[in-house]
């Protein structure tokens, strides 16, 4: 039981071989057809991260923040092998069922998805696979919208997991190559911050293999994404994607090939722009983010 004022809490369940962490905040006194809102953090982030962005919502909404995979709580459990990748359906199927067991009495629950960074590529597959299972849509500097080459190396290749096993082994040789490269402008600053900082410790290298690994499958299809909003968004039921004027990781650009693909016709999504970078955590970037979308309305 959750005690009677708001409140914020750790949480944990386990379903069919899986642990899942997180935070929940809320659900006291949760009525019917109250709005629940599941969030997603970033890779290397936390789950009560997303709390920050609570006034984008009803003040008496509840949010259940799941941590990703290898963050926190959430992990494969033995014998399923650590890298093993997650399925889209099992996951939807453990938030309802940690939502039925917990919030048993209720009926006609709007259920949300938010995304942060790689949480947005989460959030937009669960839209692409389960888009009659909720009610609006809100990814924030939203991965998921084009792979990365790094990213299709490591994960989608064998010499990719080979080289990144090889780096867990020589860590020092893989700081001196990426620093030469950096030093002979073969990469920018960017891209030199981008590798040091997943490559530099034991703890984030795992972590990159494994949760990498543990969420290939939530990649959403751009077709199956383009008709999932072209027949299930309306005025009613949004979607919005917010970008970063400063963001160098997930520019707007990125958006362009989903943005061509929609229908003209398609109301209820909006490509919204805010100034930030990246990080998009802090309360005057939020408070923007609540205005802009209040605007797009």
């Amino acid at each position: 039981m959750l005690p009677p004022e708001i409140s914020e809490q750790p949480i944990e369940w386990e379903y069919r071989g899986w642990r899942f962490g997180g935070w929940l905040r809320g659900g006291e006194n949760i009525k019917s057809s109250q709005e629940i809102v599941i969030a997603f953090h970033g890779f290397d982030r936390n789950a009560r991260e997303m709390f920050n962005f609570s006034p984008l919502f009803e003040d008496d909404s509840v949010m259940l923040s799941i941590s990703l995979l290898h963050h926190d709580k959430s992990t494969p459990l033995p014998p399923i092998p650590l890298d093993e990748a997650l399925e889209p359906a099992l996951l939807i199927d453990s938030i309802e069922n940690f939502i039925s067991s917990n919030f048993s009495t209720i009926k006609n629950v709007n259920l949300v998805l938010l995304g942060y960074s790689m949480g947005s590529r989460v959030a937009l597959t669960l839209f692409e696979k389960f888009p009659d299972k909720l009610s609006k849509v809100i990814v924030l500097a939203p991965d998921g919208l084009k792979m990365g080459g790094l990213y299709r190396f490591v994960v989608n290749t064998r010499l990719g997991k080979y080289c990144w096993r090889l780096i867990d082994k020589k860590p020092k040789t893989n700081r001196w190559f990426i620093n030469a490269m950096r030093s002979m402008r073969l990469i920018s600053q960017h891209k030199h911050q981008f590798g040091r900082y997943h490559t530099d410790s034991v703890e984030i290298r795992r972590r990159v293999a494994f949760g990498w690994a543990g969420h290939k499958l939530f990649w959403p299809d751009k077709e199956g994404l383009v008709k999932a909003i072209n027949e299930n968004i309306t005025h009613e039921k949004k979607i919005y994607f917010i970008f970063g004027r400063r963001d160098k990781i997930i520019p707007y650009s990125w958006s362009k090939s989903l943005r061509d693909a929609l229908s003209k016709s398609t109301t209820g999504v909006h490509f919204l722009e805010v100034s930030s970078g990246h990080v998009m955590r802090h309360t005057s970037i939020v408070q923007e983010i609540k205005l802009a979308i209040k605007e797009a309305k």
